[in-house]
């Protein structure tokens, strides 16, 4: 089975700003949680951005075979006298989620952080091969 995603950013937009949402909102929204998803042959990786963030800002949880990966990157500006004359980089919360294929094997999922990047291994379940059984024929 094909892993499936629950939220496939190709069907959003296609780049458009959406009517409902601010200018803003709509880069934020673009920018934290990037992800590449890589099926391998053991297990499936998902490969996040998450630029300016450490390990205790990000939640990664799983339920009813929903992957979700949330967070929060929080401004470094302070605004009390200073004069912000530009401000490029991107801050706020993010919420991803993807629907996993049936055979995983959640108990086992791991997850790294290491300089602005999180990585989530789904390993696959071993394949349990059919038991077939001889059923005799009567007279």
């Amino acid at each position: 089975m094909a892993l499936s995603l629950f939220r496939d950013p190709f069907f959003d937009n296609w780049g458009m700003i959406p009517l409902r949402e601010s200018r803003e909102d709509y880069r934020r929204w673009n920018m934290l949680g990037s992800c590449d998803i890589v099926e391998k042959k053991g297990a499936h990786v998902f490969t996040m951005d998450t630029p300016g963030m450490k390990k205790e800002d990000v939640n990664i949880e799983v339920e009813n075979n929903i992957l979700t990966v949330s967070g929060e990157r929080k401004s470094s500006l302070e605004q009390k006298d200073d004069k912000v004359h530009r401000v490029e980089r991107h801050y706020g919360q993010f919420k991803r989620s993807f629907a996993l294929p049936e055979d995983t094997d959640l108990s086992k999922i791991k997850a790294k952080f290491d300089s602005g990047t999180l990585c989530i291994e789904v390993p696959k379940s071993e394949q349990k091969k059919p038991k077939t059984t001889r059923i005799p024929i009567a007279n």
